[in-house]
């Protein structure tokens, strides 16, 4: 992979991340305006775990603008532990696209990571 095709490939992860980060934080504000502070801290151990999960995911995409390997982990990590989570107490995965919609850009930012180091 060339240097141009490496930084648009890095750029669309930047933005792309930006993007499902500004989503995740606009439906927590939006819960919580909604359903109230106090609810948030009213989980059951199931939405805890797979709110953590998901918080992961929401510091990678933050994270990953600087440190694209660590970032980008952390996306796809706690991506694939919110889908194992939910199937291990639901016994089904999420259905829809928007879950891997939120973990491709952590996808995109390890694959420029490790095109960058295989070039050098």
């Amino acid at each position: 992979m060339n240097q141009r095709t490496r930084k648009i490939l890095r750029w669309i992860a930047r933005v792309w991340a930006a993007f499902m980060a500004a989503m995740i934080l606009f439906i927590f504000v939006g819960e919580s305006v909604t359903d109230g502070i106090g609810s948030s801290f009213n989980l059951t151990i199931r939405e805890t775990v797979m709110m953590f999960a998901f918080f992961t995911v929401f510091v990678g995409l933050i994270l990953a603008w600087k440190w694209e390997c660590l970032g980008g982990w952390m996306i796809v990590g706690g991506m694939m532990a919110f889908y194992l989570l939910d199937f291990a107490f639901s016994g089904t995965f999420p259905h829809g696209v928007t879950f891997v919609l939120i973990a491709l850009p952590g996808i995109l930012f390890l694959s420029s990571h490790y095109a960058s180091n295989k070039s050098e």
